[in-house]
Formats: C-alpha cells, sequence, structure tokens
C-alpha cells in the first residue's frame, strides 16, 4: 500500500527530517509513502484541490500568518470540512489547537520533541497503525463505503435519472437532503437482506444505537440519563414534532437483569457473589433470562451493550411523565436506530393493548 501524505509545514529543516526518515523506512521495510509538502495555508488548500490523500501532517504556527497566527487551525478545518482522514497535529505549542478540536478523536495531537513520537515511530508504527484500521478504512477515498455509493451511481441511479432531474427542477433548495434520504434508503434496503442468499442478515450490537445522538431537539427513541438512571423516550413522534399537543415526554426506564424481582429470586444458594450475573442463576433463571434477552416476555424489551449503553431491558411498566418544561434536566446520551425502534413502539404499544378475555368453564 502507498500511503499518500501531506506534510504542512513552514520549517524545511523540519520536512527534510521527515523525509529522511520515510526514505529509510522505504528502504528497510515493506512500507511506501507518496510525499506531499506544503508550507503555507495556501499551498495546503492547493494541495487538497488536486490529490486525494490518505493523511496530513499539520503544525499549527505557520510562520507567513505570523507568530500567533491561525493558519494551521484553518488547514486542520478544512480538512475536516473536505476529507475523511486521520490528521496528525505536531506543534511546539499544542494548547494553540483550536478548542473545538482537542476532543476530536480524528485528530493525534504530538508535542514537537516528545520522545514517545519520533519521527520513526510516527512514519513506521503510528500512520501505518491509524490507516490499518478497519473502521477509517471503510470511510476512505477507496473503502467499501465509497465502493456501495458507487454500485449504487451505475447499477440503480442511472436507470431514474431522468426523474431525479425534474425533481431537482422543481425542489432545488431541498434536492440535496432527498438525494441523501433516497440513497441511504436505497444502500440500506441492499444491506438488510443477504443478496447471495436471500435472507435477512444478522445485526451487529452496535447497529442498534447512534452514539452520540444526531437530532438536536429530544426525539422518540433518544435514550436519557438522569443521576445515573437511564430512560427512553416513547412518545408519539408526531406528537414531538408538532409540539403543540405535547404536555408532556412519556419516558419508559431502562433496567439491569439484576433489578428485575422475577430474577432475583431465581439465584442459586451460596452461589460466589463475584460471578456475573447469568452465572449466578438457577436453571430456571436463566432459562428466564434468555427469554427477556430474546424478547419473549411481553412486558420487556431487550437492549444489548455497547459503548456507554450497558445491557439492559426497557421495562414497560415502569412509565413516567415529563412535563415539556422539565425535559432538560434529561441529558440525552444516545439514541435507538429507527431500523429497531419501530418494534419497540409496536411492542410498547402491543402491551397496553391487550384487552383479555374471561376464563371459560
Amino acid at each position: 500500500m502507498e500511503i499518500k501524505l501531506l506534510i504542512v509545514d513552514d520549517d524545511k529543516n523540519i520536512i527534510d527530517d521527515f523525509i529522511k526518515t520515510i526514505q529509510r523506512i522505504e528502504r528497510d521495510t515493506d512500507i511506501k509513502y507518496k510525499t506531499y509538502t506544503a508550507n503555507t495555508l495556501d499551498e495546503a488548500l492547493e494541495k487538497f484541490k488536486y490529490y486525494k490523500l490518505d493523511i496530513s501532517i499539520v503544525d499549527l504556527n505557520l510562520k507567513e500568518g505570523g507568530l500567533d497566527n491561525q493558519d494551521g487551525n484553518i488547514v486542520v478545518s478544512n480538512i475536516i470540512d473536505g476529507f475523511r482522514i486521520p490528521i496528525i497535529v505536531i506543534s511546539g505549542e499544542p494548547e494553540k489547537l483550536s478548542d473545538i478540536h482537542k476532543n476530536n478523536k480524528m485528530i493525534k495531537l504530538i508535542t514537537r520533541g516528545d520522545e514517545t513520537y519520533s519521527n520513526q515511530i510516527i512514519f513506521a508504527t503510528l500512520i501505518p497503525k491509524l490507516l490499518n484500521s478497519k473502521t477509517l478504512q471503510y470511510f476512505s477515498r477507496n473503502g467499501y463505503l465509497e465502493h456501495k455509493i458507487n454500485d449504487f451511481y451505475w447499477n440503480n441511479l442511472q436507470k431514474t435519472i431522468e426523474s431525479w432531474d425534474k425533481i431537482a427542477i422543481e425542489h432545488t433548495d431541498d434536492i440535496d437532503k432527498i438525494l441523501s434520504r433516497h440513497t441511504v434508503a436505497s444502500l440500506n434496503e441492499q444491506l438488510y437482506v443477504n443478496g447471495n442468499v436471500g435472507h435477512f442478515d444478522k445485526f451487529h450490537p452496535a447497529e442498534m444505537y447512534i452514539i452520540p445522538r444526531i437530532k438536536q431537539h429530544y426525539h422518540t427513541g433518544d435514550i436519557l440519563e438522569k443521576e445515573g438512571l437511564l430512560y427512553t423516550i416513547l412518545s408519539p413522534a408526531c406528537d414531538i414534532v408538532n409540539q403543540v399537543n405535547l404536555d408532556f415526554y412519556i419516558l419508559v426506564k431502562i433496567v439491569s437483569f439484576d433489578e428485575l424481582p422475577l430474577l432475583e429470586e431465581k439465584i442459586k444458594e451460596g452461589v460466589d457473589v463475584k460471578l456475573d450475573f447469568y452465572d449466578k442463576l438457577n436453571k430456571k433463571g436463566r432459562s428466564c433470562y434468555d427469554d427477556c434477552k430474546s424478547n419473549k416476555k411481553d412486558r420487556f424489551h431487550y437492549l444489548p451493550n455497547f459503548n456507554i449503553i450497558k445491557e439492559g431491558l426497557i421495562d414497560f411498566q415502569r412509565i413516567k411523565k415529563v412535563e415539556k418544561e422539565n425535559i432538560k434536566e434529561y441529558t440525552p446520551i444516545a439514541s435507538i436506530s429507527s431500523i429497531f425502534l419501530k418494534d419497540i413502539i409496536a411492542r410498547f404499544s402491543a402491551y397496553y393493548a391487550r384487552q383479555g378475555q374471561p376464563n371459560l368453564m
């Protein structure tokens, strides 16, 4: 693999040292670089126009802009606005990295002179490791996402291009959003079913959540936190969107398995307290646990463990209503993906729509 790298630095000696290290690594290993350099903000912006890059190294204090210039931060902002590549910021004044970029995990901040990150380590270890990330490869210029969009462009869109052009004329201001929704829906349709055998693919638990949430306002399916407790909003989406008829939000508590009375009484006697909760359960307890996890209990809906969300259950009986003006006391930390949310809403509605009948003699 040839790594396309842009170095943005106003110091010729530093660039020369970088290039010498790269040449030595290329001679001694299988790692290959295609290196471009820029000494100023304008040169960097020009390079971004013409080259497809894999990664960039940026110095914050570019001389042309003065001692306290923001040119390095502007370069970083331009990369973020137009590209999906990792950024390594190497600076003698790392504190000058813009506050909005400091917690961005796609940006690696290195203090110049830090022996932990010698030139050899940066070019032989750090950069290859970043670019070998399967997640970053998915979003890269030659990644799976680009491949799927390209496939959609040539095999689907070309069949309806005339119709879409008419829509674009009628809805000039909205066409980007319309096409984006259509593209995402089409890709999702393709990925929802295994095209080779025609059955539904299994989804990974991580796909159940959007973390952090994307919607700017409280919405159905948001997972909220207050004082260490988690809830999800199950108010009808139409009420939340319209707001006119919304007096309060319906919140349903998310509970852990060890909070369930029906499982607490099924723990083995004399069991080691250090064991995982599942291992503490007797045979009936494990069967009940498995039923909850498989959504075979009408009262509960299972939520898998991922990132900041711990394994638990939406308990349809533990409902609370929160006045609209008080909802901001609850912090949104994630959203449930719509493909899973619709089933949760259907099961929640069905749970309270149960009628039952008298037993017959």
